[in-house]
């Protein structure tokens, strides 16, 4: 099985508070004033990092304008990320076989990873894969699919970039409870995670290792969380179902992982889960029978950064290295996104 290496994330230099925020989306909509200071707080976010200063999202533009500005952010956010990940395990550009990426916030052809090899010297035969589309289980997705890789590559080693910069898909005219919670949650950030095979010589200095990966489409749940793709961007498709989707198809899903790999919810440690929101995590701590204090990371990530999509869940592993599990634990990594589908992960510490 291959191995969880490091993580590291970067977030853009601007971070606002939820009050400033609030205040400026009501300004916007001053008939929603009472609804936008509900959802606000009731996110139970502080503050969020975005992508360009608060004053200037009324200055968006089209779908054109965004993408160009979602391209320039993404690289310089995921240069650095490849720099320091790099750098801090004593490795060279060129030692990378395979670069995953996985947005579902931007768009640019070529691919964010293609620009990158034009300002990182990474060897000209390196394997891209793009992925777009899969949204907030992007994170837990694309270490599963980067898995499935080394698993044939032993000897290689691979890099997951998840780039979500969502507030760049604001949208001025929509005045639904869907996007008024949308402005509530989503926020900007970037993660990296580099993944080695078993037989490549940092697998033994690794954090983690992928014991089992697995996928759950739910059919003909694609109103549940998605984006409608219109002239201005992406507007936002979000159903107040995705809880009660918890508690139908994820809880029996994870028993039917758990047991396929032979172990129980009472052999796993810890959860490393996509924070989502605070209806979301409560289910997901409810159908896992655990307290809040087990998903704290998940937790304490939603209230400092917002929900980044793919990012939040790369970022709540980050700060589970951080806690410096005991030898041989296992974790649960989950995350959901749209389609509806669930994404989860067994991985055990080293």
């Amino acid at each position: 099985m291959c191995i969880i290496h490091s993580v590291v994330t970067s977030f853009p230099k601007t971070y606002i508070s939820q009050d400033e925020i609030s205040e400026e989306i009501s300004s916007i909509w001053p008939d929603k004033t009472k609804h936008v200071e509900q959802f606000h707080k009731s996110s139970q976010v502080k503050g969020r990092h975005l992508s360009i200063p608060l004053i200037e999202y009324k200055n968006l533009g089209d779908i054109g304008d965004r993408s160009v500005k979602w391209l320039d952010v993404a690289l310089e956010l995921q240069t650095n990320n490849i720099n320091n990940l790099l750098a801090s395990a004593g490795m060279l550009p060129e030692d990378i076989s395979l670069i995953v990426t996985t947005t579902v916030t931007g768009l640019a052809i070529p691919t964010l990873e293609a620009r990158l090899m034009n300002k990182i010297a990474f060897k000209p035969n390196t394997k891209r894969l793009p992925i777009f589309g899969l949204g907030c289980l992007g994170g837990v997705a694309g270490i599963n699919r980067v898995n499935d890789y080394l698993k044939g590559h032993p000897k290689e080693a691979a890099l997951l970039l998840a780039t979500e910069l969502c507030s760049l898909t604001f949208q001025f005219q929509d005045k639904s409870v869907a996007n008024l919670v949308g402005t509530s949650l989503f926020a900007d950030g970037s993660a990296a995670v580099l993944i080695v095979g078993d037989e490549h010589p940092l697998a033994s200095k690794g954090q983690f290792e992928i014991l089992a990966g697995e996928s759950f489409f739910y059919p003909d749940t694609e109103r549940i969380m998605g984006w409608d793709i219109v002239s201005s961007g992406f507007q936002i498709v979000l159903s107040g179902d995705v809880p009660k989707i918890v508690v139908e198809h994820v809880k029996p899903n994870i028993g039917e992982f758990l047991s396929g790999n032979k172990t129980t919810l009472s052999d796993v440690g810890f959860m490393v889960s996509h924070p989502g929101g605070p209806k979301v995590l409560e289910k997901i701590s409810e159908i896992a029978d655990r307290p809040a204090e087990d998903f704290k990371h998940s937790w304490n990530s939603l209230a400092e950064k917002g929900n980044m999509s793919s990012v939040s869940v790369l970022h709540v592993l980050q700060k589970t290295i951080e806690d410096k599990k005991k030898k041989n634990e296992l974790g649960l990594m989950i995350a959901m996104g749209p389609a509806f589908c669930s994404e989860m992960s067994l991985i055990k510490k080293l």
